[in-house]
């Protein structure tokens, strides 16, 4: 765990979270590296990175029925979340392993792995379809289904997919799964009116209640090139490409701030800062103290996602949006003595050193879309 100036370390904790989604960008630096796309990569220390990270989610992170733990001593002994008690606090941690492990194994043919990343696979469907699963620091509240569960399986399950179809082994059920999901978002979150919806009740709370009301803007421009990344390879792209250029286009009108510049992090869904009834969720305090701030990843999210939607679409307004984007990041973020992001600032671009979500600043964000881009321009 690092502070936001990235000078600093805050703790030495190992979140399983961050151990995956480090050992999926070694693996697409490897793959990407093999195409041709650098020319000083060492293959040697990425493969001994990679290893190195498999082994330790492998022996300590999953543990009883391949299930994950949450954070652990950096020497990889187990820690019970605080708030539960538990060691499994998040889905998400399994989600972002499951990821990591997936992309070992296809980009190094490693067979030998299969059988724990099918195993971590089912376990993470079977309890999400039980609904047994927690999503610690944030609970989902009764009665509410989010964007966040299905909008996480259709990245994962199609990483989990790729690395299936690298071995030759069949995909039908998991495509089917996974679309599902992106269908879930796509028909059952989407509002009709270019946004998704992060948390959905009942109609008649649709108008009054402030989860029900709000848009997280990043996560759903993030989600935006899962959908159509997924679609582009098992098909549909055509049939829903019109609909998710709707909600691009909605969600960054929305969510941009025009006096500062920038994507605020929460938004109501008529646009401002989210308002509506409040049940005193630890989620909705985090929505009152923290809507207005800039956060590192949905800016790198999009530097990703407008020039993928233009080359899908021809369209130039969102070449306009990313010029907007790349400007407002680059001139925000770096930390000019050391290269790194400030990852969370004010509404007016100041370094802000609050903890806004997870004590975990991991340059998962910012690598991923990098390497996105220069996959796209290979």
């Amino acid at each position: 765990c690092i502070n936001n100036k990235g000078d600093s370390m805050l703790a030495e904790d190992k979140f399983t979270w961050s151990q995956g989604r480090w050992l999926w960008i070694l693996g697409k630096i490897y793959e990407l590296n093999r195409k041709g796309a650098f020319s000083a990569v060492s293959e040697e220390s990425l493969e001994m990175w990679m290893k190195g990270t498999w082994d330790f989610i492998k022996n300590h992170s999953i543990y009883g029925d391949s299930i994950c733990c949450y954070v652990l001593t950096r020497d990889g002994q187990k820690k019970k979340d605080e708030r539960t008690g538990r060691y499994d606090a998040s889905i998400y941690a399994d989600c972002f392993a499951l990821i990591g492990m997936s992309q070992y194994v296809k980009v190094m043919g490693y067979r030998e792995g299969l059988e724990t990343v099918e195993q971590l696979y089912h376990s993470i469907v079977r309890r999400i379809e039980a609904r047994d699963f927690l999503t610690e620091p944030y609970p989902i509240p009764d009665g509410y289904e989010i964007h966040g569960i299905p909008m996480i399986l259709v990245n994962t399950v199609q990483e989990y997919i790729l690395m299936r179809q690298s071995l030759n082994l069949p995909v039908e059920e998991e495509t089917a799964y996974a679309r599902g999901k992106l269908e879930f978002i796509l028909n059952e979150l989407y509002d009709g009116k270019g946004h998704i919806r992060e948390h959905k009740s009942t109609p008649e709370r649709y108008q009054d209640y402030m989860l029900d009301r709000h848009l997280n803007p990043g996560h759903t421009l993030e989600d935006a090139w899962f959908w159509v990344e997924f679609l582009e390879t098992f098909g549909g792209l055509e049939e829903y490409l019109p609909e998710i250029s709707e909600i691009v286009k909605e969600t960054f009108a929305v969510g941009w701030d025009e006096e500062y510049g920038g994507l605020l992090r929460f938004v109501d869904n008529e646009g401002g800062r989210p308002r509506g009834i409040n049940t005193g969720s630890a989620y909705e305090k985090l929505m009152e103290e923290t809507w207005d701030m800039k956060l590192w990843w949905p800016h790198s999210e999009m530097l990703y996602l407008f020039p993928k939607m233009y080359e899908l679409t021809g369209d130039e307004s969102f070449l306009q949006a990313y010029e907007k984007s790349f400007t407002y990041a680059f001139t925000t973020f770096p930390n000019q003595e050391l290269g790194e992001w400030i990852q969370i600032r004010r509404r007016d671009g100041s370094p802000e050193e609050k903890l806004v979500a997870l004590p975990v600043k991991d340059p998962f964000h910012i690598m991923r879309n990098l390497l996105k881009n220069v996959e796209l321009c290979l």
